[in-house]
């Protein structure tokens, strides 16, 4: 299975269509989405726009927290986990947060297969022993060019796709 794997939106929607482009495009048939959507319209549109099961853990920048669970209650593929999730795909245990800092404790612990974390604005794809550790660097396209990662569970392998 293809996972697409985002972060760091900041309301930025021209770039999330391209990024769910790019996502489909590339075979993804699940996402993670690891925070920084900024507001409820920008959630909206991801939801709208993208059909699949998709997991979803808040970043630092979410203002509206209580809008964004009324929207995923009435979206029947999308779970909101708070700061962090866990989920098995594949049987690939994966762990995913916005915070590098607990993705860090999450791969040294070894209960994981492969750990997400965005935050940074950077793409960055590390081995801990045998866990891919991965950040898919940002849709925004501010700090760095905007892109998404793609996560194949039988590959066990991360790669980061301009947008």
């Amino acid at each position: 299975m293809k996972i697409a794997v985002l972060s760091d939106i900041h309301d930025h929607t021209t770039h999330l269509l391209l990024a769910l482009e790019a996502a489909r495009e590339a075979g993804c048939v699940r996402m993670i989405y690891l925070g920084d959507m900024v507001r409820s319209n920008t959630l909206t549109t991801l939801l709208r726009e993208w059909e699949h099961p998709i997991d979803i853990v808040f970043g630092n920048n979410e203002y509206e927290l209580e809008i964004f669970d009324q929207i995923v209650q009435g979206a029947p593929h999308a779970t909101l986990h708070g700061d962090a999730g866990a989920l098995e795909a594949d049987g690939k245990r994966i762990f995913f947060c916005h915070l590098p800092s607990y993705a860090r404790r999450a791969a040294d612990s070894g209960r994981f297969d492969a750990v997400f974390y965005g935050h940074t604005h950077c793409a960055d794809i590390q081995t801990y022993g045998t866990v891919l550790l991965a950040n898919p660097g940002e849709v925004l396209g501010r700090q760095s060019a905007a892109s998404i990662g793609v996560y194949n569970t039988e590959e066990h392998h991360f790669s980061v796709f301009p947008i």
